[in-house]
């Protein structure tokens, strides 16, 4: 009886013959995830894996499945010219005055005189607002 262990008798896949990294690229990772090995990879490494992958003839499926993520996000990788998709800015931070307490500036339901006051005042504004409308 032979024995071999589990996925001996494929051939083993490099991302790279040289380079290890390349700006954000952690080859390595990249090579793991070829390979069906554990890795964490990042948005642009798994659009990278899913890209070599598919070029080396192996279905979406397989794909998908070897960087973690559905067929369907691969298929739409492929589609948009392997180009990872854009992440969304955060939205612009509230102002919220010259609050100068709390851990982030300003706690929920303050009841300090500049927070009361401040509450008091937008409360005027709004009724006054309502009061012309109507």
């Amino acid at each position: 009886m032979i024995a071999t262990r589990p996925g001996a008798a494929t051939t083993y896949m490099h991302p790279s013959t040289t380079a290890t990294f390349n700006g954000d690229l952690d080859y390595i990772a990249i090579e793991h995830a070829m390979n069906g090995e554990p890795a964490e990879l990042t948005l642009a490494e798994r659009v990278e894996a899913a890209r070599q992958l598919v070029a080396r003839g192996i279905s979406l499926a397989a794909t998908a499945l070897r960087v973690g993520c559905a067929r369907e996000t691969v298929a739409s990788w492929q589609n948009n010219g392997w180009a990872a998709p854009a992440t969304r800015p955060d939205p612009d931070p509230i102002d919220i005055g010259d609050a100068k307490h709390g851990r982030s500036g300003y706690t929920k339901g303050c009841r300090c005189r500049t927070c009361k006051d401040g509450a008091s005042a937008a409360k005027r504004e709004r009724n006054a607002r309502l009061q012309v409308a109507a």
